[in-house]
């Protein structure tokens, strides 16, 4: 039975000054139960250990150093509440370079990056909060914090004020199957970033207000389910990534930047997107070079654009429903992809046989994005009337190759689904905010120029 040790806390400044002498004191395979108090950092751990928080556990961090290094495998952290007022440092809050570890009912509160896993495999992170503490204005103060630095101890010098720079939530780098579960993440630059990393799997996590809710850039074989992003400038962004599955995700309201998406993915091969709820975007989802993705039994509502489809080639579309969004859907340079038996609400379709398959196809104009990617500022004139008519012409009879040979009609489940998403009149209205946006983004552009 591994030994129980109990650290004693009769005085704070005891207790602040006994907690590294304690882990250092405690034989591996121990278990330390930490009772209420305030505590400083910086923490290291280099055994296997138990570090169980009882009570209000609270490490705050006045060095340069990260607030707590785990370089050992087999640790289990529960419950305790990491403060650091560091100004953009390279180190997390929190980093852990070992193997098997629990990170479980944790804090951090953080002015950069929170956790970092640097070639730390099999790990559990689970029930953790990362909120991060640098205003959205670049405010270098926070919670009357006034954090600066001088060009010299004189009096006379003029100050000079450190600006806080938002680092990622949960930063993973060389770090392979690792399960990161039901963690909230807030306010931070990339909520959960993974760069050449294996075999992760992300499920019911939460990210908001933040750059890119998850960010896969040059990893094989993740797994994002039952995740929610949302109020983020992207919610899901998938680069130079194969192998992933993406499934029973919501991605909501990410449309407060011109180029807010709620799934991107650029130059991603052989992977599956299925049954993500894609709701209230500025565009849902949105591929580029991308090659041999399943997209299968998506719900993609309320969208400004409920697709983009650029230079892709190989990928299959098929059961997925769009439902009220301003436009459907958008394509261009990507002939050779599958779209079979989806659901498009603004459909005119025929159905002679009673298969509930359109006789006539879908098909996708690559007009408004030929002629914006040519003249972005064109955007402005976005389903005026003029621009519905040359859309119209330039593809009357042309017979787009990029389209759904055998679209859905409408069947109950479809319908109902309708119903709940809103009617017509929901779509424009969010077209309308979105245009206004869009509109005051080139003003200002223009006008800086």
């Amino acid at each position: 039975m591994a030994l129980v040790l109990i650290l004693p806390a009769a005085y704070p400044a005891q207790a602040e000054a006994s907690l590294q002498a304690l882990i250092d004191q405690a034989a591996p395979g121990d278990t330390v139960t930490i009772p209420d108090g305030k505590y400083e950092g910086p923490i290291r751990i280099t055994k296997p250990l138990k570090l169980l928080a009882k009570g209000e556990v609270k490490l705050t961090n006045p060095s340069e150093e990260a607030a707590l290094t785990i370089a050992a495998d087999d640790v289990t952290l529960q419950g305790i509440t990491v403060l650091d007022r560091r100004i953009n440092s390279e180190d997390a809050s929190i980093i852990v370079s070992g193997s098997r570890n629990l990170l479980e009912k944790v804090t951090v509160e953080t002015m950069g990056t929170g956790i970092q896993l640097r070639g730390a495999n099999a790990n559990t992170i689970r029930n953790v909060s990362v909120i991060g503490k640098v205003k959205d204005r670049g405010s270098a103060s926070d919670a009357g914090h006034d954090h600066s630095a001088h060009l010299s101890k004189s009096a006379s010098k003029p100050k000079v004020t450190v600006q806080a720079q938002k680092g990622n939530g949960i930063d993973l780098y060389d770090s392979h199957d690792n399960r990161l579960i039901e963690n909230q993440v807030t306010n931070v630059f990339d909520g959960i970033y993974l760069e050449k990393s294996t075999g992760n799997e992300l499920t019911q996590n939460r990210v908001e207000k933040s750059r890119y809710g998850y960010h896969l850039m040059g990893t094989t074989q993740t797994s994002l389910k039952n995740n929610t992003g949302s109020e983020n400038v992207t919610g899901a962004m998938l680069m130079e990534t194969a192998d992933a599955t993406v499934v029973g995700n919501r991605f909501l309201k990410q449309r407060k930047n011109p180029n807010s998406q709620g799934i991107l993915l650029y130059d991603v091969q052989n992977s599956l997107l299925a049954d993500n709820h894609i709701e209230g975007n500025r565009v849902g989802l949105y591929l580029e070079r991308s090659s041999g993705i399943t997209v299968t039994g998506n719900q993609l509502s309320l969208n400004f654009v409920g697709m983009q489809l650029i230079a892709s080639a190989g990928n299959t579309w098929t059961n997925n429903q769009f439902i009220s969004n301003v436009i459907a859907a958008q394509a261009q340079d990507s002939a050779t992809d599958n779209l079979n038996g989806n659901y498009w609400d603004n459909l005119l379709g025929l159905d002679v046989d009673g298969d509930h398959k359109s006789d006539l196809p879908y098909e996708m104009n690559p007009f408004y994005l030929g002629l914006t990617d040519a003249i972005p500022a064109y955007q402005l004139f976005f389903q005026s009337p003029g621009f519905v008519f040359l859309e119209n012409l330039f593809t009357s009879g042309a017979g787009s190759p990029i389209r759904d040979e055998t679209p859905l009609m409408p069947t109950s489940a479809v319908v109902s689904a309708n119903a709940e998403t809103g009617s017509n009149w929901g779509a424009g209205i969010l077209g309308l905010i979105l245009l206004a946006g869009s509109c005051t983004f080139i003003y200002v552009g223009v006008k800086k120029s």
